[in-house]
């Protein structure tokens, strides 16, 4: 009898180091992308303030900060990634395309719901990316090269997307 208790007490404290473990990995993730945000935005600053004096040339100047700025929104792209992983919701947009399936299995259930949260993920950066333009915080040079990045990464998804359903089509059993 003690014995089936320590060894239910030892699961429960395997299971909350677990999740307390889970837990302090996302803060931890969390804070190192705040924090290499942080350190770009420095790194910008100090570009700027270089060229004012005058020890950068405005060739060299345009070229640093373009690729700070992409560096810059990969990082807010992470940040943004972990903070909105879980919270996006696409169970209406799973049912709708889990509905063209001949028979649909857990597994492509889980793959439909996997590429959609990415695709989601991925108009959110897109939003993200047009409002720093719109806002003049990139240049459109930025904002041309991350668009046309992340368009073609929409597209490989959306490619995905139609391969579960054609591969789904292609093994149902024909009458």
């Amino acid at each position: 009898m003690i014995e089936v208790f320590f060894l239910v007490l030892i699961v429960v404290v395997i299971f909350v180091g677990f999740f307390a473990f889970l837990s302090y990995r996302d803060k931890l993730l969390l804070s190192q992308a705040e924090k290499r945000i942080v350190s770009v935005k420095e790194k910008i600053k100090i570009a700027e303030r270089k060229f004012m004096q005058g020890k950068l040339k405005k060739s060299v100047f345009d070229s640093l900060v373009e690729d700070l700025e992409e560096e810059l929104f990969s990082e807010e792209c992470v940040l943004l990634r972990l903070k909105k992983a879980s919270v996006f919701s696409s169970k209406d947009k799973v049912s709708e395309v889990v509905a063209k399936l001949d028979k649909p299995t857990k597994h492509r259930k889980a793959r439909v719901e996997k590429i959609l949260k990415e695709i989601e993920l991925l108009r959110s950066e897109m939003s993200l990316l047009e409002s720093k333009f719109l806002k003049r915080e990139i240049k459109q040079s930025v904002f041309e090269k991350m668009i046309k990045k992340k368009e073609s990464e929409m597209i490989q998804k959306e490619k995905e997307l139609s391969d579960i359903v054609v591969e789904a089509s292609e093994k149902s059993p024909q009458n």
